[in-house]
């Protein structure tokens, strides 16, 4: 019985002095889904930050919006590219309608893109829900006497509509 014990010792030494083996088809399986997964959901992400501040209103929309100038309008003032241009409540009533700060700012940013296509650059504005219209259709004006012909409006998708 000593021969057999001593044989059954010997086994489970060389058992437990076997390295360690890693079984990594099922790691490997799950990265694979998980990275398809990124890939497929990756694509259709568009993120426009608004400014904190400004709720947007919903919509039903399906179409998405291009990257381009964004333009924010808050209660209390209006930004480009989250930089202040105007407060809301300076802004003078000018005869022709067009908002002098924000002009101003536009001309500047399409200096620097060179070409002009012919249907006008791009811009979003990013408005409150409880701005007055009077104030969005002056940035609006604004936007296309300085070659930012195509508008796009910021609106926030509501839980459960179609994607």
């Amino acid at each position: 019985m000593t021969a057999f014990r001593h044989i059954q010792r010997r086994k489970a030494q060389a058992q437990r002095s076997r390295p360690a083996t890693l079984n990594l088809v099922s790691l490997m399986d799950i990265f694979t889904i998980l990275v398809f997964f990124l890939m497929v959901n990756s694509s259709d992400v568009e993120v426009v930050t608004p400014t904190p501040g400004i709720r947007l209103p919903d919509s039903i929309a399906d179409q998405r919006p291009e990257p381009q100038l964004v333009i924010s309008i808050s209660k209390e003032s209006l930004l480009v590219e989250g930089e202040p241009v105007a407060r809301i409540d300076a802004l003078d009533d000018a005869p022709d309608g067009v908002i002098d700060p924000l002009r101003n700012a536009l001309a500047a940013r399409a200096a620097t893109v060179g070409d002009i296509p012919e249907g006008g650059l791009g811009v979003t504005i990013l408005g409150d829900q409880e701005i007055p219209y009077w104030l969005l259709k002056r940035i609006m004006l604004t936007c296309q006497t300085t070659d930012y012909a195509q508008i796009s409006l910021g609106v926030n998708r509501p839980e459960g509509a179609d994607a």
